[in-house]
């Protein structure tokens, strides 16, 4: 029976506000769905109820009530009983959603991985298109940007979160022939930051809220005038270098605009430039004035920077680049976070090219989160077509182990050819490793 409430100016609504049943809304009532930000799709939510999609996704988030403001609800969408307490059209008749089927989650193979690599491309172009629409809107203060940008970082925390998946993050590394640079490198920092954020036992809700940092961290460089944006990466003078450094200021200011995005967000956003000796900005703090979640992002977004050069003759290899973080550790970077990324990633990240101890060469695709010295292993054979190339999983085939990682400047031509860097390279988690095993059932 719904039920009014006595007090409400917290949540800027009017006197009259009803708790109802999810089954008894419809189309019309002004709503608070009372709930984390990260349970629902809205960018806000305070709003409306105008179609029957919202209607739908209302009633299947599982909430035992919802506040409904009787004053800004349409007019006749409550009625009045008899007995004095208000109730809708649909309080008899309520048609209730029915819960999603459970999916059957197929065993990975060898064959259903390739299958996957070859699909990353499309799949993580599509995610970039969307990203960039997303981070536009949100620019220029819309909400729908946000709803896009939630339901993205939402949809990677379901992946990420799981404890026996194997799962592609996409092919987020080495992706050069991408156009908007800038929501690659947001993208791959938001994934990074995520997977750090497990690492380090972080619930849920707080590995979303670093997602969604990680996503925005840069948001304010769109505001740069675009000669600016082009020195990015290059030596600027003084006046450049602050004029760039503004950039912190001027996406907080942009997130200023959405009052339902959490707090955490823009804190995280503000530090990740910080560093540990104080040399930093905006604020040069140090150490433990830092929070942990902005060391998170301080150390992802470099990593990410140095393999994703704004020249491309300046990037590092995976390899090379967590070297640069290490020995920076101590001092410029945090330590504990540092070592956290290596545990996540392996010495050999994805991305890595590696010679085994047959002398044969490969690319580190996938991290095993059982044998991290042991990953899985796109072969260099040119005797095979690159479009199916041999994958070996070091976990599994204990005659062979790495030697040592190669720099992408040592490759031959025809062998970074073959690999297809950036086609193949990705952030992959597989707990599992049954992908062989499996292959050779099949």
């Amino acid at each position: 029976m719904p039920k009014p409430l006595a007090t409400q100016a917290s949540r800027q609504f009017t006197a009259e506000v009803l708790s109802i049943e999810p089954a008894q809304l419809k189309v019309g009532m002004f709503v608070d769905l009372d709930c984390s930000w990260f349970k629902h799709p809205f960018a806000k939510k305070r709003f409306k109820i105008t179609t029957e999609q919202e209607l739908s996704i209302i009633r299947g988030l599982e909430l035992r009530s919802v506040l409904v403001d009787v004053v800004l609800s349409d007019p006749n969408t409550l009625e009045q009983r008899a007995d004095g307490h208000a109730h809708t059209a649909q309080d008899e008749t309520a048609s209730l959603i029915a819960p999603p089927s459970e999916t059957t989650l197929m065993p990975p193979t060898v064959t259903r991985y390739q299958e996957g690599l070859q699909q990353a491309d499309i799949v993580y172009r599509q995610t970039l298109a969307q990203g960039s629409d997303a981070l536009a809107d949100i620019k220029n203060g819309s909400d729908t940007g946000l709803t896009v940008a939630k339901d993205m970082i939402n949809g990677l925390t379901e992946l990420i979160m799981a404890d026996d998946t194997a799962s592609a993050m996409g092919s987020l590394l080495g992706a050069q022939d991408v156009a908007d640079k800038a929501v690659l490198h947001a993208m791959n920092v938001a994934v990074l930051a995520m997977l750090l954020g497990r690492q380090f036992d972080l619930s849920q809700e707080e590995v979303k809220i670093l997602g969604i940092a990680g996503l925005l961290h840069d948001i304010g460089e769109q505001l740069l005038p675009p000669d600016l944006i082009k020195k990015r990466g290059l030596r600027m003078d003084d006046y450049d270098r602050k004029a760039f450094q503004q950039h912190v200021e001027l996406g907080l200011h942009i997130l200023a605009q959405f009052p339902e995005l959490p707090n955490t967000v823009a804190h995280i956003i503000k530090q990740h430039h910080e560093r540990i000796d104080g040399s930093g900005y905006p604020d040069g703090l140090r150490g433990d004035r830092i929070s942990l979640s902005s060391k998170i992002l301080m150390v992802v977004e470099e990593y990410e920077s140095l393999i994703n050069a704004p020249n491309i003759r300046d990037n590092k290899s995976p390899a090379e680049a967590l070297s640069h973080l290490y020995l920076n550790s101590k001092t410029i970077y945090p330590e504990e976070v540092v070592v956290a990324l290596i545990q996540v990633l392996s010495v050999y990240p994805p991305g890595t090219v590696v010679e085994l101890s047959d002398t044969s060469v490969g690319l580190v695709v996938s991290i095993n989160l059982q044998a991290r010295m042991r990953p899985l292993i796109i072969l260099y054979d040119p005797t095979v077509e690159r479009e199916n190339p041999n994958i070996t999983d070091l976990s599994l085939d204990q005659s062979r182990s790495i030697v040592r990682s190669i720099t992408r400047h040592e490759l031959p031509h025809e062998v970074s050819e073959y690999l297809n860097l950036a086609r193949w390279t990705g952030y992959f988690i597989n707990s599992s490793m049954e992908l062989l095993k499996e292959s050779q059932v099949t």
